[in-house]
């Protein structure tokens, strides 16, 4: 199967710095053009933004069962990511696509932040059933620290291992990877390319959102081309803001972005 997996960013599909805000016109807006294009076996993936972020960045989550209020601040967390994604599997429906959920945090084992173990068997038999598998940024049992963010990356990052997709989109809310803030600094420059020639050169972009807690660009980059090395994908980072750019890179059109070949 030619698998596509996109991820819609969670500072695209929700309001990063308003609690528990989501997007709702953005939403609508990303799910028609993945129904527009008509593509078959698509995995789509999303990040949880202002919903799971901020009771995981109060509650220090990423650093494990740490203090007597953890596991409900990890409760909080798996709530919230899951608020989001009953709201993305609801647009899904209204606009008649046929979402199938998994739920992370109820099947995956990690240890020290990174998947170990995860049937990915009802995933692949969703695809050839003709389901659009649907999966998010969640918590997850950690065998070293007890319990652990899952990004949507790392998700990725584990799927693309076993399912070998050809291509990997990232919806963000930038043309791609700069040479520094491309909202803080008029003299960023978009990398459009990253390879192993310049994978350690570049001065990747810092970018931290308010509440973000699932790392910096560069994490994001070195899990993408951890990805491509692994699975022989093109991975593509995207403004997925900007009207219809989505589309175009699930069609194979020449669009504004960084790729990455590993």
């Amino acid at each position: 199967m030619e698998i596509i997996m996109i991820k819609l960013g969670g500072s695209v599909i929700t309001e990063v710095d308003h609690p528990i805000t989501p997007k709702i016109s953005k939403i609508r807006e990303l799910l028609r053009e993945i129904k527009k294009s008509k593509r078959q076996n698509i995995i789509i993936g999303h990040g949880g933004g202002s919903f799971p972020h901020v009771p995981a960045h109060k509650y220090k989550i990423q650093e494990g069962l740490i203090n007597s209020s953890s596991l409900f601040g990890t409760a909080l967390t798996q709530k919230a990511a899951s608020d989001l994604h009953s709201i993305i599997i609801s647009e899904m429906l209204r606009l008649k696509m046929r979402a199938f959920s998994f739920s992370p945090s109820s099947s995956v084992v990690a240890r020290g932040k990174r998947i170990m173990k995860w049937d990915v068997a009802p995933i692949k038999s969703a695809l050839e059933l003709g389901f659009v598998p649907v999966v998010y940024g969640d918590v997850a049992i950690d065998m070293k620290q007890g319990i652990c963010i899952t990004s949507t990356e790392e998700i990725f990052r584990y799927l693309s291992g076993k399912l070998k997709p050809w291509k990997i989109i990232i919806g963000t809310d930038v043309d791609g990877v700069f040479t520094s803030d491309p909202k803080a600094s008029d003299g960023a420059r978009l990398i459009k390319v990253i390879t192993r020639d310049n994978l350690n050169k570049a001065d990747f972009s810092n970018i931290r959102r308010k509440f973000d807690v699932t790392g910096s660009m560069r994490s994001k980059v070195l899990a993408l081309y951890e990805m491509s090395r692994n699975s022989h994908a093109v991975c593509q980072i995207i403004n997925a803001n900007k009207r219809g750019r989505l589309y175009d890179a699930i069609s194979g059109k020449k669009v504004m972005s960084t790729i990455i070949k590993g």
